[in-house]
């Protein structure tokens, strides 16, 4: 697989590194030298015992876009199908707005803004994200939070889900590094949260983008931990009360243009 990757790298040529989405699992903005970037990828993942935003319990596959629209904003849209056992299936939409804040005449980028998502289940959530994080000449970190607020009966007023992404570029075109969520962190100071408790995921990260292509490609995944317990449920999609702690994969890959 890897060797496939490299070699869809390496296969087209352009003008500019694909930098504009380096992680898997956490949103990052444009900077000044990508204002006119556009990227388009495709996402496959596949995971256990699990939900979003980690990912879709069976397999799924998701259709995205990023891009600048000018003056400091970022759109992001994406359509995702997920494939569960007994050949069950469910749709996702997402699209956001961001803002970028500060600039990143620095290094340093800081980025807001809100949507909405239509998740796997059925359920319409408004989104809102602060997006953090400096790129450094060998390495980037970034981090988000993100705010959701559900439409459904028996769900958390407002869901809090955190993540962060490091990543150093380890010799050409190869970056490593690590990333982690966490999803109702609440949890640990509330015995009563209402959708079974803080989960945490970390796992490691691959991203090869080569400097003179347009193509990249980004491979993360791990464990994904039920941190604590809650005796309270809701209708919101969280199988790993019942059945333990999970994992997720996930493949990315881009073109940026």
């Amino acid at each position: 697989m890897r060797g496939v990757l490299v070699a869809l790298l390496i296969a087209v040529g352009g003008p500019a590194q694909a930098q504009v989405r380096p992680f898997v699992f956490t949103v990052t903005t444009t900077t000044p030298s990508e204002t006119e970037r556009w990227t388009v990828q495709y996402d496959a993942g596949y995971a256990e015992r699990t939900a979003a935003p980690f990912g879709y319990d069976g397999l799924e596959q998701r259709v995205g876009i990023q891009g600048s629209l000018g003056a400091g904003f970022t759109v992001l849209g994406q359509l995702g199908l997920g494939m569960a056992g007994q050949g069950a299936t469910h749709s996702t939409q997402e699209a956001e707005v961001l803002k970028d804040v500060l600039g990143a005449t620095r290094g340093v980028q800081l980025a807001s803004g809100l949507g909405v998502r239509r998740e796997w289940e059925g359920t319409t959530v408004l989104l809102g994200r602060v997006a953090l994080g400096h790129r450094f000449t060998r390495s980037s970190v970034f981090g988000n939070v993100r705010f959701e607020k559900p439409f459904a009966k028996g769900r958390d007023g407002l869901d809090l889900i955190t993540s962060v992404g490091w990543l150093h570029r380890a010799g050409g075109s190869v970056h490593v590094g690590v990333e982690a969520i966490g999803e109702d962190l609440e949890g640990f100071w509330d015995p009563e949260e209402g959708e079974g408790g803080a989960k945490l995921f970390a796992g490691p990260s691959i991203h090869l983008a080569p400097a003179s292509r347009r193509f990249y490609a980004s491979l993360c995944g791990g464990p994904i931990l039920y941190a604590t317990h809650s005796d309270r449920t809701s209708a919101a999609l969280r199988p790993l009360g019942a059945s333990g702690n999970g994992y997720t994969l996930r493949l990315s890959v881009g073109f940026a243009f």
